[in-house]
């Protein structure tokens, strides 16, 4: 049974011959893909064969072996044939900012489903420098904290410095539980700045970045309805 944050990926997956799940961990994830008929064959993808092999401990008790092909390697290394649809999630954004550019020639079009555990600006800044635009971003909560999922197409489209750093589709799309997630960004980078600040050397780069960031999402609080 998947989690509520593998639960809206796979409801942004598109329907495909042939998707591919990069960092795929256990394999709930393309396992489910899979049953449900969304895609008829998966790649399980991951740099860690220990991972991988609890995947294909996942995909022997599902019966799936047979629609299933079970790589180890990093990034999209993996994708050795055209996909319809990739995720890549469940790392930093730096990691899968990375991922993203160095195999964007590997990509050929496949829509893309991706979710960062930090940093996801620079995913968002990377989903631009490859070509590719977020039509999807939605919120949900899993196991105490919020998390981001995004779904991206194929074509440029230009985002500002405060898009990429917050999200246009995020704020706009007035999620009902949007102002929980600003206030617990308030609180996660309040906690960050307070350790930043009580440094024998602070950081006053990363002290003013976040402060900005403080200033953006009270503000978005102060203009709430709610």
């Amino acid at each position: 049974m998947l989690d509520e944050r593998l639960s809206l990926a796979a409801s942004l997956y598109e329907p495909c011959a042939l998707g591919a799940d990069i960092g795929t961990d256990h394999g709930l994830l393309p396992c489910h893909l899979l049953r449900q008929g969304i895609c008829q064959r998966m790649i399980f993808a991951d740099v860690s064969a220990k991972a991988l092999a609890h995947a294909r401990e996942q995909v022997e008790h599902q019966r799936l072996v047979d629609r299933a092909k079970l790589i180890c390697a990093d990034g999209l290394d993996a994708l050795t044939e055209p996909c319809g649809c990739v995720s890549v999630m469940g790392m930093g954004g730096e990691t899968i900012a990375g991922i993203l550019t160095r195999g964007q020639d590997k990509l050929q079009g496949a829509v893309l489903v991706l979710s960062a555990h930090t940093d996801l600006h620079l995913v968002r800044q990377a989903v631009q420098e490859i070509g590719y635009h977020i039509v999807r971003e939605e919120l949900c909560r899993a196991a105490g904290r919020f998390y981001v999922v995004w779904r991206a197409e194929p074509g440029a489209a230009a985002m500002s410095t405060e898009d990429i750093r917050f999200g246009p589709l995020l704020m706009q799309h007035m999620s009902p539980m949007l102002q929980a997630y600003i206030t617990w960004r308030v609180a996660v980078l309040s906690d960050r700045l307070n350790g930043l600040l009580s440094a024998r050397e602070p950081d006053h780069a990363a002290i003013d970045a976040i402060q900005a960031d403080l200033a953006y999402y009270r503000r978005k609080l102060e203009e709430s309805p709610c």
